[in-house]
């Protein structure tokens, strides 16, 4: 099974320990010699340079960041391949940066890619709780969209995030490993999926946003990679 390791920052709290470039880069070396990690990418850009896109009534809306009406702030991520969830929240206990901030376990349905090496941008796709209804059309809509991103060579990688198998918050304090099991009741939204993309420049991540059928549901997050990696 593939699970999301979403690396991330709480907003009303300082970082626990200074965790840095070269830490988080052994980690994912020791990932990929265990042939586990399928992909990995952090920092991402400040959150300040990132964009939420909405479609309301056939209207693109844009709204700069930071955005402050969520409580975590992803930073980065790492995509790896264990048996089950369990064998996921052991790799989240070794991950460095649950001594700083928090690791979210999601488990990933989704496809990996290899890309052409050009700048990449990561879509969150937010579900919020005014968010009804079947999931089935509107995962149709999204895979007709996916299919058409490959044919432009525009996605690299994405997964849905399904709800159904219940996240995990993984931190360290102090001397004390804490997994906490979602929901999260403090989050007003949920990631539901991402997508990998390879656009010439943040404007092109936006606009490629703004036609994906998630932004007339709800928002769409454009975050730039800084760094990626995979074995």
């Amino acid at each position: 099974m593939h699970f999301l390791l979403l690396i991330e920052d709480r907003r009303d709290e300082a970082p626990r320990a200074s965790v840095g470039v070269e830490e988080m880069g052994k980690f994912a070396s020791e990932l990929a010699a265990q042939g586990v990690l399928r992909e990995a990418a952090g920092p991402l850009r400040p959150e300040s340079e990132g964009a939420r896109v909405r479609v309301r009534n056939g209207v693109p809306i844009v709204t700069d960041g930071p955005f402050t009406e969520g409580r975590e702030v992803v930073g980065g991520y790492f995509v790896v391949e264990v048996p089950d969830r369990a064998a996921a929240i052991e790799l989240a206990k070794r991950c460095p940066y649950a001594r700083a901030g928090v690791i979210e376990v999601r488990a990933a349905q989704g496809r990996h890619m290899e890309g052409s090496g050009g700048p990449r941008f990561m879509h969150l796709y937010l579900w919020g709780p005014e968010l009804t209804g079947p999931d089935e059309p509107r995962m149709a809509e999204m895979g007709a969209f996916m299919q058409e991103l490959a044919r432009e060579k525009k996605i690299v990688g994405g997964a849905r995030l399904p709800p159904e198998i219940p996240a995990a918050h993984v931190e360290i304090r102090g001397s004390q490993t804490i997994v906490t099991d979602g929901p999260f009741a403090e989050t007003k939204e949920i990631i539901a999926g991402y997508s990998l993309i390879e656009a010439a420049d943040r404007a092109e991540a936006i606009e490629i946003a703004k036609r994906t059928p998630h932004a007339k549901w709800d928002a769409v997050v454009v975050r730039e990679v800084g760094r990626r990696g995979a074995p």
